[in-house]
């Protein structure tokens, strides 16, 4: 039997797996909250850390810079699996911001061309 290969990228996993309205929850309370549904628990954030690190830390690297996963490192000294949490969460709300301020850019372009 074949099994089917994900091949999507972990922003578009995100962006898939939460709508507008979650991701408002997780820009405004955080994963910590319980809000991201599917990565609450270590299960979850740590396997999707293992199938996207190198996007992850790019990512959080390219938006926040470099000393932003150095901090993250730094916050779960001597703790793998609080670090790669800590990077999954992070990333998520990241993605959930920019899913955030897309839309709400989108729509106050729309609102301005019905002024305009």
């Amino acid at each position: 039997m074949q099994t089917s290969i994900d091949l999507r990228s972990a922003y578009d996993v995100i962006k898939d797996t939460y709508d507008y309205e979650t991701c408002k929850e997780i820009v405004e309370h955080g994963c910590v909250s319980g809000v991201a549904h599917d990565h609450i628990y270590y299960k979850d954030t740590l396997s999707f850390f293992d199938k996207y690190e190198d996007e992850m830390i790019d990512y959080i690297g390219d938006t926040l810079g470099s000393e932003a996963n150095e901090d993250i490192w730094t916050q779960n000294s001597c703790n793998i699996q609080g670090y790669k949490n800590d990077v999954t969460w992070s990333f998520i709300e990241l993605v959930a911001m920019s899913i955030v301020d897309g839309v709400d850019a989108l729509e106050d372009d729309e609102l301005y061309a019905v002024i305009a």
